[in-house]
């Protein structure tokens, strides 16, 4: 257990931009969102705007998981970690930095819900339904995406180290293509109704928390799949 604490110390050493970065471009965003908001006429916006901007701690968690593997990895074998340890360290670290960010966003979130959206009625963290649900699923709203996420970062650099830019780009374009191929076969049998009906009458818990979670967990074994054979 020692040493899992200690690869997952490791990812902090000389990292702490990695920490800093994903809150400062969420205040970045949302600054600039309130400004551009705030210069709006009461009169000419919409009722409780939604930005879409809170993406960005996301987006940056996914750019951490990839980074994280890449630069420390081949550090980390150096040191004559195992490939477990390393794997269990990069988890614990993972898990840390979701519960924390999301912390964070569930107690912004209460902040805009008590001040009207800032004063401005506008929906930065709330998102128009995180609001309505208790503490706790409002926790798993933003903590098991942004743990997809991170997770997607970490297969995405796992497949790098495995198969190199090869391999990686094949991912995303197999990925591209299901996609796509799904789309098409949707709009062929002219099913998009029937999928908006779904997504209109599935759960929060189960769009936000059920799938991501079975995203994360697909994920996971994947990047263990790449990293069991990865050279650094």
């Amino acid at each position: 257990m020692n040493r899992i604490v200690s690869v997952a110390r490791l990812h902090t050493l000389g990292r702490r931009d990695a920490l800093v970065w994903p809150v400062a471009i969420l205040a970045i965003a949302f600054t600039v969102n309130a400004v551009m908001f705030a210069s709006i006429p009461s009169d000419a916006m919409e009722a409780d705007p939604v930005t879409g901007a809170l993406a960005s701690i996301y987006v940056a968690s996914l750019a951490f998981g990839a980074v994280a593997v890449n630069q420390h990895f081949p550090f980390a074998l150096g040191l004559s970690v195992t490939r477990r340890e390393f794997v269990a360290g990069l988890s614990l670290f993972g898990l840390v930095q979701v519960v924390v960010y999301s912390a964070l966003l569930v107690i912004l979130q209460a902040i805009e819900h008590a001040t009207g959206g800032w004063g401005m009625h506008l929906r930065f963290f709330g998102l128009g339904f995180v609001d309505r649900h208790s503490i706790p699923v409002q926790f798993l709203v933003y903590a098991v995406p942004m743990l997809a996420m991170t997770l997607a970062g970490t297969t995405a650099g796992a497949l790098y180290l495995r198969w190199r830019a090869t391999g990686l780009l094949s991912a995303v374009t197999v990925l591209l293509l299901l996609l796509g191929g799904t789309a098409a076969l949707i709009g062929h049998y002219e099913a998009w109704p029937a999928v908006g009906h779904w997504l209109t009458h599935t759960s929060v818990m189960a769009l936000a928390v059920g799938w991501p979670l079975l995203l994360a967990l697909l994920l996971a074994g994947g990047s263990w799949l790449a990293l069991r054979r990865a050279t650094p």
